[in-house]
């Protein structure tokens, strides 16, 4: 992520802040996978009706993932500009577990398991921006055991 986005959602994320509370991680992440065949669908289907004038591809809505010691803050990320641009949820770290860190050619992956709920996250993280921001989130989410 770059310095423009990092200090953007840095400010989003002050206000949601407690006392004494600070972020410790940030990345730009996606919570859902386009399949291969969708993304051929979608540019077949453009394609056909636009007499072959257009070629579209489907791409998942990009997410600001920031992490404190205690919380996990998800934003919308705005496409056009290098800012948040909305709340989407915020998670406590102790009722969370996530997955063991699946290392795929394009991108990694975890799930993140909400224990109240049960309800449960893939997160992506590109693999060109995941290194050290992947690292730093997971180490902050225990793992869960089986």
């Amino acid at each position: 992520m770059n310095a423009r986005r990092h200090r953007a959602l840095l400010a989003a994320v002050a206000e949601m802040l407690e006392p004494g509370e600070q972020v410790q991680a940030t990345s730009l992440v996606n919570l859902s996978q386009v399949s291969v065949k969708k993304n051929i669908a979608v540019g077949l289907a453009a394609a056909v009706l636009s007499g072959g004038t257009i070629i579209a591809a489907a791409t998942p809505q990009p997410m600001y993932l920031a992490a404190s010691g205690t919380r996990l803050f998800l934003f919308q990320a705005n496409p056009a500009f290098a800012k948040p641009d909305r709340h989407v949820a915020t998670f406590r770290i102790p009722e969370v577990k996530r997955s063991e860190v699946k290392h795929g050619l394009v991108k990694h992956s975890f799930v993140l398991l909400h224990e109240p709920t049960g309800s449960a996250l893939r997160i992506f993280f590109p693999r060109l921006a995941a290194g050290r921001d992947l690292d730093a989130i997971a180490a902050l989410i225990p793992t869960a055991t089986a």
